[in-house]
């Protein structure tokens, strides 16, 4: 009963990893579609989304599964992966979630034609992205220090959010031709700081399970 339990633990580390790179993925994609006209660029990104509600179902269908339920006298340890899985694929799928908004309205910029986007969206991107994977090593690594340094990560993604947001407020002053192209770049840097409060999430599920304490 032990052997089974730890091998549905390991498939279980193995498909919360799969989740995390497709969301990350998708969020790789969706930042590239925000600087090009290609509209099936935004459309592959809001397919990957999808796929996300699946594993989101065959994770839940692992944690509840008999061996698992049936376990006799597991750790705590284990009880709290377990419990922790079960919270962190709503973080992952919703990161799902906000990555197809921002593709949603990246399909509408494609009617500009080639855009700029603001260098602070494109590095906010790229550290929501390393938050998501991170957090997901954390935990299948038990790994405490990692899952701090994604929970340090977040401020910085909260100052690119305030300075992005700021700059845009006054384009849209400075500006009204442009306002509603500026006022959608907000958006989606709103998008991309709630991917990160999910990976945060995640991470300080990570670390409950090593140390019990949220």
């Amino acid at each position: 009963m032990r052997k089974t339990f730890d091998a549905e633990l390991l498939e279980l580390n193995e498909e919360l990893t799969a989740m995390a790179r497709q969301a990350q993925d998708a969020i790789d994609v969706v930042t590239e579609s925000l600087s090009t006209d290609d509209e099936q660029t935004a459309k592959a990104a809001i397919d990957m989304t999808a796929s996300l509600d699946q594993m989101e179902r065959d994770i839940e269908k692992i944690c509840r599964c008999r061996t698992v339920r049936r376990a006799r006298q597991p750790v705590a340890r284990d009880l709290r992966a377990i419990s922790a899985a079960m919270k962190m694929v709503t973080d992952l799928q919703r990161i799902g979630d906000q990555a197809a908004n921002i593709a949603e309205i990246s399909l509408l910029l494609s009617n500009h034609g080639e855009v700029k986007v603001p260098q602070d969206i494109g590095v906010m991107a790229c550290k929501a992205g390393l938050m998501v994977r991170q957090a997901i090593s954390a935990y299948t690594g038990r790994d405490v220090e990692t899952a701090h340094a994604v929970i340090n990560l977040d401020d910085e993604v909260d100052d690119l959010f305030r300075q992005g947001k700021g700059e845009l407020i006054d384009q849209v002053a400075a500006n009204r031709d442009e306002a509603d192209l500026s006022i959608d770049f907000i958006i989606i840097a709103k998008y991309l700081e709630r991917i990160a409060d999910h990976a945060v999430n995640i991470a300080q599920w990570a670390i409950f399970c090593v140390t019990g304490q949220l």
